[in-house]
């Protein structure tokens, strides 16, 4: 049915494979819109009390691609010598962040597993998911913090993890061990690599015995919490903030490298600025 996810449903649980490992499951418009797909569906199945999300490979996902075939959004940027047009990157990220809003009030709890690097636009996955387990391979970061812009959702990291490490992530771009995640509360529990889809499947057979419509009062009192903080207002403030970075002679040098040499030259070049 899906040409990036698997999918498989047993015991009041779907289960959702990002399967796109040669890409590192970077996240494109197609897969982006096969999970949507698939969620729609199961939000009014019955047969569904729980969603566990979980990758193909040794990489969570790499966030969003950054092919010119698979970019998020309508304008490549390498496409435009003089920048994108801004109103347009405007809607567009809106457009963005809606998504993610709308996986946020899906009314059923999702788990996600993380097996490895869960970096950049994967964090938004992250973000509106209800409980993560990973293993000691997993790590959580944005490297795109210093050159390419603001997660729309921001992975809701100043209201998990505070004011003061959110600043610290997103001003050295560093990557965080699974284990430090757990003890910022980002994630919930590390648990060893040959253990965790038991893990998870164990833990979502448990929650699947709550009864469905207690789990999404459950969920939605919970959520009322950061929604009532201005959850909202917020992420349409970081999104548009985001439009407004790509405008940045940073963002625009980077785009050029791409067009003149290729995206790996531009990665290159990126490293050996920022490390």
């Amino acid at each position: 049915m899906f040409e990036t996810l698997l999918v498989e449903k047993a015991d009041q649980v779907l289960s959702i494979t990002l399967n796109r490992p040669e890409k590192l499951n970077a996240l494109s418009p197609t897969l982006l819109d096969e999970l949507k797909s698939a969620l729609e569906t199961a939000k009014v199945d019955e047969a569904v009390s729980v969603v566990i999300i979980r990758s193909a490979g040794h990489v969570f996902s790499a966030g969003y691609d950054l092919s010119e075939k698979d970019w998020i959004i309508s304008q490549f940027p390498a496409d435009f010598e003089h920048g994108v047009d801004l109103q347009q990157d405007r809607e567009d990220i809106a457009g963005l962040l809606d998504y993610w809003l709308e996986m946020w009030k899906f009314p059923k709890p999702i788990i996600t597993q993380v097996q490895g690097p869960c970096l950049s636009g994967a964090g938004e996955l992250l973000a509106v998911s209800d409980l993560v387990v990973a293993s000691p391979e997993a790590s959580f970061g944005h490297p795109a913090a210093r050159d390419l812009g603001i997660p729309p959702t921001m992975f809701l990291w100043p209201l998990l993890i505070g004011m003061r490490k959110t600043k610290e992530l997103l001003y050295t771009a560093k990557s965080i061990s699974a284990a430090e995640a757990q003890s910022l509360g980002l994630i919930n529990d590390v648990v060893p690599a040959d253990q965790l889809t038991d893990t998870v499947n164990t833990l979502a057979l448990d929650i699947a015995r709550t009864p469905i419509n207690h789990l999404s009062l459950l969920k939605e009192s919970t959520n009322n919490w950061y929604e009532n903080m201005g959850l909202h207002t917020s992420a349409a403030q970081a999104a548009d903030l985001d439009a407004v970075f790509h405008q940045s002679p940073t963002f625009k040098a980077f785009f050029d490298i791409v067009r003149k040499d290729g995206m790996k030259a531009a990665l290159k070049a990126r490293k050996k600025r920022f490390g």
